[in-house]
């Protein structure tokens, strides 16, 4: 890393999924299919308002989480006791009520299920403090701004790569 900075390592805006703070969750998914399709392997999406600041960021698990059917966000562990897990017509019926429920869900604004955004760097800060937020906070991407603009992400893959440069120097 030997004083290299994010700038080096920066993912552009352009490059990486990002959605309007007002599109449904089934946008969201609809990004994130075509991004695959295309051999990027992105696994998230920055959330910006309509003056390209960041709101939030949604990872496939907040993806997954905002169309769980509320029947299956039960609060108690024994609410279906007394079912046999064996019952195979209960299986299919559950099935045709978690496919209905997704597309409904789906329909929610991604501002009502994005994850805050935990921290963020600029261009001229080190890799080194990138790697040390994104291993504090748990997360995979961070970030960057300009003043209060997004401009791109650095991601713990590439600071990863940067790392291994370093560790497996002779």
């Amino acid at each position: 890393m030997n004083g290299k900075l994010v700038k080096e390592i920066l993912v552009p805006i352009s490059d990486y999924p990002n959605i309007g703070d007002g599109a449904s969750v089934k946008d969201a998914f609809l990004i994130l299919k075509n991004n695959f399709e295309k051999g990027k392997g992105y696994r998230s999406i920055l959330v910006l308002n309509e003056r390209n600041q960041l709101k939030g960021v949604l990872s496939l698990a907040d993806l997954i989480k905002a169309v769980e059917p509320q029947f299956l966000k039960v609060t108690k562990p024994d609410a279906y006791q007394g079912i046999s897990v064996g019952y195979p017509a209960l299986s299919l019926i559950w099935q045709e009520l978690f496919s209905e429920e997704c597309k409904e869900e789906a329909k929610k604004a991604v501002k009502e299920v994005m994850a805050p955004v935990q921290a963020t760097v600029t261009l001229e800060d080190p890799i080194a403090k990138a790697a040390y937020l994104l291993i504090m906070t748990n997360s995979r991407i961070l970030p960057v701004l300009d003043k209060d603009k997004v401009i791109g992400v650095v991601r713990l893959v590439d600071v990863f790569k940067e790392i291994t440069d370093v560790v497996l120097q002779s």
